[in-house]
């Protein structure tokens, strides 16, 4: 259902909660918006199944007896808030000219499951629309949709590309609308797998295409666990592919949680240590089923975002998958969305997460501060360092692989700190 379903319709207030993972989606919980409070409680027969597990283990638990979970904040649950459109979703829904959903659950419904994550919404508590093949964005349609992605970042009307059905704009607003991010993207099946195709903007200071490619080359190449990435070029523009990680699996999709939903922080104060890596770690150690090969793993990302001078590094662009669905074991997602981030500045920068003692600072210092927190000593931490430092120094490779020009390359040297300050 997407937004234009909703015109000659009261607001919707209450849906159905389903698993999407195998050939019969199974429905888990109600979820209603009673005036300015959300409620969601699971459903008996879904508690029954043998298989039955917690959406949120931390902020969503079972509970007995049974019994609704109330939160009066905007967004609702966050594990459901993952399921939903964000800023360039919502962008393009609004470009559609249609009542636009009016509350969390409206905006759950629309992604119609296509968002990441196996949680679907409906309004019936039998079965889930199913989404249909013929529906879906393929590699031709990049061009048509890169020339609609640019008409919206230009706050122009995308009903003036004469080419363009309603139903065809539909199609690609709608596969363009459910994930998550501010930049423009769209999911696309290529080669019989789905991906998120990524594109740059007008106003990038670089070209983010190409160095999100070589950045996911350079975290695999440190033994990072990173999704698998395609450069195409589509109408003389490079389009960045990166494999889902939430799909192309035995189940139909598989379960995630960002680290925004699962550390619920619903006041940011200044300086608050709350919003921390050494927080994150601490979820590791709470839901993964190998702690301490993710803890590890989470240093070693920090210790990669500092040095790329990576500052969007806030909760939403950290997650958790369910890479074991049968027995519901939990990992840190791959990788994504790393690259350098922001205008050239002088070192340090400052970080949307805190990394140690000094807070947001991002040093290498900062970082060795609390090295304790993610179950590493000095020297394994120095060693974490060196290794990121070794194949960062090795980026001219990476970069030229990507297709950059040298006067590109040298651009981007300011946003690289590879030096061991301590």
């Amino acid at each position: 259902m997407t937004s234009k379903s909703f015109s000659m319709q009261d607001e919707l207030k209450s849906c159905y909660i389903f698993l999407d993972t195998g050939d019969t989606p199974q429905v888990v919980a109600k979820y209603v918006l009673d005036q300015s409070s959300y409620t969601f409680i699971y459903g008996k027969s879904y508690l029954e199944l043998n298989d039955s597990f917690e959406l949120d283990p931390i902020n969503l638990p079972f509970i007995q007896p049974n019994a609704p979970y109330v939160t009066t904040h905007k967004d609702g649950f966050g594990v459901l808030a993952d399921a939903t459109p964000d800023n360039w979703g919502r962008k393009l829904t609004l470009s559609q000219h249609t009542r636009v959903p009016l509350n969390q659950i409206e905006w759950l419904i629309s992604a119609r499951g296509n968002a990441v994550g196996c949680l679907v919404a409906s309004l019936s508590s039998k079965a889930i629309k199913g989404s249909n093949q013929s529906s879906h964005v393929h590699f031709d349609d990049l061009k048509s949709y890169l020339k609609l992605s640019k008409a919206i970042d230009q706050q122009e009307d995308p009903r003036t590309i004469s080419f363009m059905s309603d139903n065809y704009l539909a199609k690609l607003i709608h596969h363009g609308s459910s994930m998550g991010g501010a930049r423009p993207k769209v999911i696309v099946h290529h080669n019989n797998i789905e991906w998120i195709a990524k594109f740059n903007k007008d106003d990038d200071l670089f070209d983010n295409a190409k160095v999100e490619y070589a950045s996911m080359k350079m975290a695999r190449a440190m033994g990072l666990n990173v999704s698998n990435v395609m450069l195409e070029e589509v109408a003389g523009s490079p389009i960045l592919l990166v494999e889902r990680f939430d799909r192309n699996c035995i189940e139909r999709k598989k379960h995630y949680i960002s680290a925004n939903s699962l550390m619920n922080i619903r006041k940011i104060r200044v300086g608050d240590l709350k919003m921390s890596y050494m927080n994150l770690s601490k979820i590791c150690s709470q839901i993964c089923y190998d702690a301490i090969s993710n803890q590890k793993e989470l240093f070693k990302r920090m210790i990669l975002n500092i040095m790329i001078s990576n500052t969007d590094d806030h909760l939403k662009n950290h997650g958790f998958l369910m890479y074991d669905m049968k027995n519901h074991r939990y990992a840190l997602s791959p990788l994504f969305d790393v690259l350098p981030h922001g205008a050239r500045a002088s070192y340090p920068k400052e970080h949307a997460l805190a990394i140690g003692e000094e807070g947001r600072v991002g040093t290498l210092r900062n970082a060795l501060s609390r090295c304790n927190a993610f179950g590493l000593n000095h020297n394994e931490a120095l060693n974490i360092i060196k290794d990121v430092r070794d194949v960062l120094e090795c980026r001219r490779v990476f970069l030229k692989e990507a297709e950059l020009t040298n006067y590109q390359i040298t651009q981007l040297d300011h946003y690289y700190h590879l030096e061991i300050r301590i």
